[in-house]
């Protein structure tokens, strides 16, 4: 039989805590549910929901043993690990941790369990941070740690109103801003991420890879995920040539094109450069792989990376973290290196059979043009002559696509173009690769940037030619010149189906997508490029020249240890200077307002009992409330140790107290007699 223990007594926590227990919970543990193994993250939801049950039910609870336990975890860990394929590693430690969190669901019996869950989301909640830095992504740390703090302050003071319980959260969550400004400007930084450790998912966050194959980009385009940004020092270049450099595909085997598996022969030459050069500053996202986008062609790889001998920036580290750097771009340059054979076997190379019909069309252009600039312009003749469209929903190909694409459906996007003329063009002699990266990008007017999404994904060919060496050629301009010269937006519009999102024809959705882009950026360039340099910067500014990193331990020990104090003097100023009252004192003064609308006025030197006699009198119908109310005023005002619940509660009756008005000609005996008084002539004996 299947051991289990013992069922135990009721929880001892009140059920609206657990709720709200279960409610931080998920907000703590749902992010990492998307990057665990489904059959893990089914069976955590279900634990979650087992204990939303038991909490909103009035059920039997069973609480699993020793045994049970132990199968559970076992059988978690057998699952990252084949995931995962190691014991080690960021997501194998996150999705553990994970696991146990839901695990401990079963174990919620006592204050102490929900205690110990809750700071265990609060460390989860680090954890977020490994895939993303993102503003959204801060605020929704934020409000999860908010959530977390609302159930701690609910633990310990469950009879305490819900409402005033928020106020005290937001309260402590205002009062340690402050202290995660001095954290945020005193903790050295290192040189790279704390949790720069290897991946184990070779996920592409950019949604570029090593390889392409027909549909690979054109799954991109519906996705406005930011990819970089780009600032222009100098006037930029027109939409049509903004070509952003990204990974070269040399190899075709089957459908797939790959990038070459081993490094080219020598490094990159240098080229002597023709007119001006584009200077930007680009911020880009991670991407979880190493590339580092660039406009054709960068004069020099930034501080961090090298550049390949396809002129493709590389970082020297995978990129975990937003990074921004500045390059030279040239539009042109000598492009005559020596041609190595073995680059040109590369180049040249196609598998030994499939496509027949493309490869006898190539043969006819071999045959009848002597030079590779008339076989690059028939193949592009190729595609207007023959009615080629442009679409982002082509049709499905079978075995030998490209022959399929050529000659069938004509319907593709720019990697069935991209391929389709590289394919031409080794068919006829003519060494071709494929570049992809990047075309345009959505300028913010707000912020004066250049936004690349993965919606811009674009591919396109490069030929070898005798005279001029490696030339971009994109057939997908030749058959929609629209993509290039206006953007992706356009060739969108006219797509069924596409997200609001992406739109360009929603006004006023891309006035607040710029607003959040602009956001988004600043975020980018203020907190997250706030590195070790501009540390050093900011510092030195304010006169500290180049602290030394114990030196900034130091402060921020001593920042942290004097914090306290100065926090307490500052509100006691604040409060000084303000003049604010006590909560017992605001809500009196607002009892007496509304005796004031009721014909009875507070004299100043009433007390509240005093004068909740005199009202209760000249109001006979509210005198009950009234006395009561007076009498609680006067208990709270005098009170050392002030119950959260007598506040509430006398709040309440103050908002519900509606006195009705003095009956015409009741006279006030108290008042008459002080207008009596205050028409007498002075008294010489008094001084008055």
């Amino acid at each position: 039989m299947m051991p289990h223990a013992t069922i135990p007594p009721p929880l001892p926590c009140p059920r609206h805590v657990l709720v709200w227990g279960w409610i931080a919970s998920i907000f703590s543990l749902s992010p990492h549910l998307l990057s665990m193994p489904p059959a893990l993250s089914v069976g955590c939801l279900v634990v979650g929901l087992y204990w939303l049950w038991n909490v909103l039910g009035n059920h039997q609870r069973w609480f699993p043993g020793s045994y049970v336990q132990l199968f559970f975890l076992a059988t978690s860990l057998l699952t990252i690990r084949i995931t995962y394929g190691q014991w080690l590693g960021r997501e194998t430690a996150t999705a553990f941790l994970v696991t146990l969190a839901f695990l401990k669901m079963f174990e919620l019996r006592r204050e102490r369990d929900l205690f110990v869950l809750v700071l265990l989301g609060y460390f989860l909640l680090i954890t977020q941070f490994f895939q993303s830095q993102s503003l959204l992504q801060t605020f929704y740390a934020i409000a999860t740690a908010t959530v977390s703090t609302l159930v701690l302050v609910l633990n310990h003071r469950s009879e305490t109103p819900l409402k005033i319980c928020w106020h005290q959260t937001g309260k402590t969550i205002l009062q340690a801003l402050p202290l995660t400004g001095i954290f945020f400007l005193l903790l050295p930084r290192l040189h790279a991420p704390l949790w720069t450790s290897p991946a184990t998912a070779k996920q592409t966050i950019t949604g570029l890879s090593e390889s392409m194959q027909p549909g690979s980009i054109s799954q991109l385009i519906l996705s406005s995920k930011v990819v970089f940004r780009v600032r222009f020092l100098t006037p930029p270049p027109s939409p049509a040539t903004m070509y952003w450099r990204g990974p070269v595909l040399w190899q075709l085997r089957g459908e797939t094109w790959h990038s070459l598996a081993v490094p080219l022969s020598h490094p990159p030459p240098r080229p002597k450069h023709f007119g001006p050069g584009w200077i930007h500053e680009v911020t880009m996202e991670p991407n979880s792989l190493r590339y580092m986008f660039a406009l054709e062609f960068p004069q020099a790889a930034p501080p961090g990376g090298q550049l390949s001998r396809d002129r493709q920036m590389v970082s020297l580290e995978p990129i975990d973290t937003a990074i921004r750097y500045t390059v030279i771009s040239h539009p042109d340059f000598s492009k005559k290196p020596s041609f190595l054979e073995l680059d040109k076997s590369w180049a040249l190379a196609l598998p030994g059979s499939g496509n027949a019909r493309a490869r006898r069309l190539a043969q006819t252009w071999r045959e009848t043009f002597s030079h590779p600039e008339a076989i690059v312009r028939a193949g592009l003749d190729y595609f207007v002559a023959n009615a080629f469209v442009y679409t982002l929903s082509p049709p499905l190909l079978a075995h030998d696509s490209i022959d399929g694409f050529l000659f069938d459906t004509r319907k593709g996007f720019c990697e069935h173009y991209a391929g389709a003329f590289t394919f031409l063009m080794r068919s006829a002699g003519v060494p071709a690769r494929i570049v992809t990266g990047y075309q345009g990008g959505t300028l913010n007017p707000l912020g004066d940037h250049l936004t690349v999404r993965n919606s811009d994904a674009h591919a396109w060919t490069e030929a070898w030619l005798p005279d001029q060496g490696w030339v971009r050629i994109d057939p997908t301009a030749v058959v929609s010149p629209s993509r290039v010269e206006t953007g992706i937006q356009e060739a969108i519009a006219r797509e069924p189906g596409i997200p609001p999102s992406l739109n360009p024809k929603n006004g006023l959705l891309q006035q607040w997508r710029n607003v959040w882009d602009l956001a988004d950026h600043r975020w980018n360039q203020i907190v997250l490029g706030f590195d070790a340099e501009k540390q050093m910067a900011f510092w030195s500014y304010l006169g500290w020249s180049q602290p030394e990193s114990w030196e900034l331990v130091v402060a921020l020990l001593l920042a942290t240890a004097a914090f306290p104090f100065i926090f307490s003097l500052l509100a006691r100023v604040v409060k000084s200077a303000s003049g604010s009252k006590d909560v017992t004192e605001v809500m009196y003064q607002k009892f007496c307002r509304k005796l004031a609308r009721a014909g009875v006025a507070r004299f100043p030197w009433e007390g509240a009992l005093t004068f909740g006699e005199r009202a209760g009198s000249l109001l006979p119908q509210n005198r009950t409330e009234i006395l009561l109310i007076a009498k609680n005023c006067s208990e709270l005002r005098y009170e050392k140790n002030t119950s959260p619940d007598k506040i509430h509660a006398l709040d309440r009756r103050i908002r519900a107290f509606k006195p009705q008005g003095k009956q015409p000609g009741e006279r006030d005996p108290l008042r008459a007699k002080t207008k009596t008084l205050e028409a007498l002539p002075p008294n010489p004996r008094r001084g008055g």
